[in-house]
């Protein structure tokens, strides 16, 4: 496997394909036989997504923890980005250290990046990433 089928999946692809959320079916169409790469923030992010389902009332904790953890069995490949460069990044495009980290990963590797956030997108192209799904 190469670098071509890799994708970098940030937390709204993962969550819906988890948690059966809204875009789970692109979700699940676009990291389909890729490899995917997250940096370690990924499993922080899932775990809070859990958590808010739960505080929130919008799924059963029994079930939320249940599919909480098959996400934990989802085979993602956590890699450190550059963490001075994930700073710059956020700095110079006004985006959150989380959301740049995706970036920043996908930058240094090449890659695609997978997300369902449509700013996050609009970013990604805009530094010439490839970015999908796009809804």
């Amino acid at each position: 496997m190469g670098v071509d089928d890799a994708v970098v999946c940030d937390a709204s692809v993962l969550a819906a394909m988890v948690f059966g959320e809204p875009g789970s079916s692109e979700a699940h169409a676009v990291t389909r036989s890729r490899r995917l790469l997250a940096p370690s923030l990924l499993r922080y992010e899932m775990a809070q997504v859990a958590v808010r389902k739960c505080a929130t009332g919008r799924g059963d904790a029994p079930l939320v923890e249940q599919e909480f953890a098959a996400g934990l069995r989802v085979p993602v490949r956590l890699v450190e980005p550059s963490w001075l460069a994930v700073v710059r990044l956020a700095r110079d495009k006004d985006l959150t250290a989380y959301d740049a980290s995706y970036l920043q990963l996908a930058l240094e590797l090449g890659v695609a990046l997978a997300t369902l956030d449509r700013g996050l997108a609009r970013t990604a192209a805009a530094l010439g990433i490839k970015a999908a799904p796009t809804r």
